[in-house]
């Protein structure tokens, strides 16, 4: 990583969340905490309270005014001090009482560990570090783009595309590049966001961090004279993560915007387009999905425009959350074989991404070999050009045909136990795994 992009992702536009000094600050309940504490002591058996603190993600402060309560309601008990050491934690211990109860507390809810953060208090998060705020530059953009090997026109749409932070369609012919433009525009986000562990609804606790999705970051900025990173008053709860990418495919349906409840955990999983609160929403091989076009634009585009999410839950309590999402469409199909005019106006940003042309075809070509360690000399360009394509006309330049003979030709190299090359004869052969590819 360039020291350019070090310093944009040291940076962070949004305002870190605050370490709650009191069970009030949390915003949930102490019969919540004390339930949590209860059942994580009974899965977990730590006895300090430092080690306790650690798995609530809450401070000692907050901690040490559960243990209290514990006390009173005999749900634990003290044993001491190791060692007799005047200097060392106090440690506790479950009593039988306190056991049923964890049990009684698991029955309800089998969420352990870190305290969920109230709705409210994320709603008030993702408001603050909003990806609308964030706006692109064009060498931001080129820097994540460098790899791609694009066409300064598709560059001059895509900078202003995703600034409006309006929805985006992304269209062409196969294999070039789509899905890798929505992913490298993620990347080009700096800036970091902080998301929580889970997230609490009423009683209802909805697991929200996704290993699979949220990318965690480290904590704290670097002392200069120690190379130490200093310690931060950041909420624990809240995980700083790079801003969350979402990438969907044929798989997507509607069900998956839903809060599904597990009836074995009583637990929810957050919906996807709530993982990507902060980021991005891709939806690729748009048209392929078992649901309609038509009724995938309106379950995203609606709240896009809105700002503005609503999900139910299975007792029928109905939740606002913000929809702080940039949603990318790509497909393959035309635009309008996959919606009507009224849909398509909801598209606010149409982008072909079409086919490379000669010039831009040999770009990728040298860029690919390079990587791969591979030479392209004129006479290996001219069998590529003349021989190869000029010979099979209805082949037409693809973004992904320099990967594909590459690999293809490292591969055949490999098994015959030459050095990687694009002579003729490897090229041959690779060639005529690109036509049975097509």
């Amino acid at each position: 990583m360039t020291t350019q992009a070090m310093m944009r992702h040291d940076t962070f536009a949004g305002a870190t969340p605050t370490a709650p000094r009191t069970i009030e600050d949390t915003g949930l309940t102490a019969n919540f905490l004390l339930d949590l504490l209860l059942k994580t002591l009974f899965r977990q058996g730590m006895e300090q309270p430092s080690a306790m603190a650690k798995a609530l993600k809450l401070s000692t402060v907050v901690v040490h005014e559960l243990v209290e309560m514990a006390l009173a309601k005999q749900l634990v008990h003290l044993l001491g001090q190791p060692g007799g050491n005047m200097v060392a934690e106090m440690r506790y211990q479950l009593s039988d009482k306190g056991k049923s109860w964890a049990l009684d507390a698991l029955a309800q809810s089998s969420w352990i560990g870190a305290a969920p953060v109230p709705i409210e208090q994320f709603n008030e998060q993702v408001e603050r570090q909003s990806v609308r705020a964030e706006r692109l530059t064009e060498p931001n953009l080129r820097r994540v783009f460098n790899e791609l090997v694009l066409p300064d026109e598709l560059m001059a749409k895509m900078g202003p595309a995703v600034n409006s932070g309006a929805s985006i369609l992304l269209y062409g012919p196969p294999g070039n590049g789509k899905s890798s433009i929505a992913i490298a525009v993620c990347q080009a986000f700096g800036s970091h966001v902080y998301l929580p562990h889970a997230i609490t609804i009423g009683n209802d606790v909805v697991v929200f961090f996704d290993p699979a999705v949220h990318q965690p970051v480290e904590q704290g900025p670097l002392d200069e004279a120690t190379g130490l990173r200093r310690p931060t008053i950041q909420d624990a709860r809240y995980v700083r993560c790079i801003r969350p990418a979402v990438i969907t495919g044929g798989e997507l349906s509607l069900e998956k915007f839903d809060m599904v409840k597990n009836p074995t955990t009583g637990l929810y999983d957050a919906p996807l387009q709530m993982k990507a609160a902060g980021g991005l929403f891709v939806v690729d091989d748009f048209g392929r999905q078992r649901h309609t076009p038509q009724e995938l634009t309106n379950r995203l585009i609606i709240p896009l425009e809105s700002g503005t999410d609503h999900l139910v839950l299975e007792n029928g309590r109905k939740v606002e959350v913000p929809f702080d999402t940039l949603v990318i469409f790509a497909t393959n199909y035309e635009p309008r074989t996959l919606m009507d005019d009224a849909g398509l106006r909801r598209m606010r940003h149409k982008i072909l991404v079409d086919r490379p042309d000669r010039k831009l075809f040999i770009r990728i070509l040298l860029k690919t070999a390079q990587k791969a360690g591979m030479e392209v000399n004129e006479d290996v360009l001219a069998h590529i050009l003349f021989d190869l394509y000029g010979q099979h006309p209805n082949t037409r330049f693809n973004a992904f045909h320099p990967r594909f003979l590459v690999d293809q030709c490292n591969s055949i190299c490999a098994y015959q136990g030459i050095e990687p090359q694009l002579s003729p004869k490897v090229l041959d052969r690779a060639w005529e795994n690109l036509l049975a590819a097509h």
